[in-house]
């Protein structure tokens, strides 16, 4: 008796430790294309991965902090809403048969209503195609531009098979493709083969990703910078988020002048150095500070008022750098240039 209880205690034992451990991905399993045409870290950046975290917290499978706690999917992010107008084509990932699509929500500006609003009709994912790959492979393709579905149910698509636009529909606060990899219903990450909850610091050799679009993966932890340029004045982050476009001139009588950046993935002990350059080559302002905190999206900018004086015409130079610590030493992980005129 007491033998088949031991027996009984020691099956329940590897039966919970199998439930809890992540499922490593089948040799059936597609190997996945670059869903966007876009080119990654110029026109699109992966902002968000799967939390591989078991817990409450939130790590990216690198042990990064780009993603949140259970978010179950990779998410490609254009620079800004103006970019869904250009458009950026979503394409199938890898062949299947198309078992769901949705093709009814409005594109919108990510308010906290807006998201509300989503999240109240069960539409999280916005617009959206589901494709079944078989041996119970599916992805999902979320938050798609308004109108742009151009599949249907029981459609058979190849790889590279346009589904439709990026856009901004669902709970998206900013534009940008939410793709969702499972396998029997169980949220895989790509990037390792591994179901959400396996932890960080998985290898890369698992990855479900082509090699071609491995290759083309940005360098480990690298912050990503999504646009800079000047204005005439302090930017409003709400508008700078609509539109990152930046004029090449500007009036010498505005009310001053302002570099300003986004960055994405920006962690604890970055430093962060803004500079303006006038016409003659002097300094017009600079700014340099430690970032303080870990945070997945940053704006920050430093420029002066003319305090009612008209500013010199002619070109003037603006830098952003950002330097990080690493193996005990700093070095720059970004760096950009740009340049404004003012004219009389």
């Amino acid at each position: 008796m007491h033998d088949v209880r031991r027996l009984f205690a020691l099956l329940v034992l590897v039966l919970g430790a199998l439930a809890a451990s992540p499922i490593q991905a089948a040799g059936s399993a597609p190997a996945l294309a670059w869903p966007v045409d876009c080119r990654l870290a110029e026109d699109c950046w992966i902002v968000h991965h799967v939390d591989v975290d078991s817990g409450p917290g939130a790590r990216d499978f690198r042990c990064g902090a780009l993603t949140y706690d259970k978010h179950k999917g990779t998410d490609i992010a254009l620079r800004d809403r103006a970019a869904i107008f250009r458009p950026f084509a979503v394409r199938a990932a890898a062949p299947g048969v198309v078992i769901g699509a949705r093709d009814t929500s409005p594109d919108h500006l990510g308010t906290k209503a807006d998201i509300k609003e989503a999240m109240e009709k069960k539409q999280e994912c916005g617009n959206g195609v589901a494709i079944a790959h078989g041996d119970g492979w599916v992805t999902q393709y979320c938050h798609l531009k308004s109108g742009s579905i151009s599949v249907g149910k029981g459609q058979q698509v190849a790889e590279g098979d346009v589904l439709g636009h990026i856009g901004q529909s669902g709970a998206a606060e900013f534009p940008h493709l939410h793709l969702a990899l499972r396998l029997d219903k169980q949220t895989i990450d790509p990037f390792t083969g591994l179901a959400m909850g396996a932890g960080c610091e998985a290898k890369l050799k698992g990855s479900l990703w082509s090699e071609a679009v491995q290759t083309s993966l940005p360098a480990r932890d690298a912050p990503m910078l999504f646009g800079a340029g000047f204005r005439a004045g302090a930017p409003r982050y709400d508008a700078i988020l609509q539109d990152m476009r930046t004029p090449t001139a500007l009036p010498v009588q505005g009310n001053g002048l302002v570099l300003w950046a986004v960055f994405y993935g920006v962690r604890a002990g970055d430093l962060m150095e803004f500079s303006i350059t006038d016409p003659a080559g002097g300094s017009f302002t600079k700014r340099r500070f430690e970032q303080e905190k870990h945070q997945i999206r940053r704006m920050a900018f430093t420029g002066r008022s003319n305090k009612n004086k008209v500013l010199r015409p002619g070109v003037y130079q603006g830098l952003v750098r950002i330097t990080r610590q690493n193996d005990g030493q700093r070095s720059i992980v970004v760096e950009r240039q740009v340049t404004v005129t003012l004219e009389d």
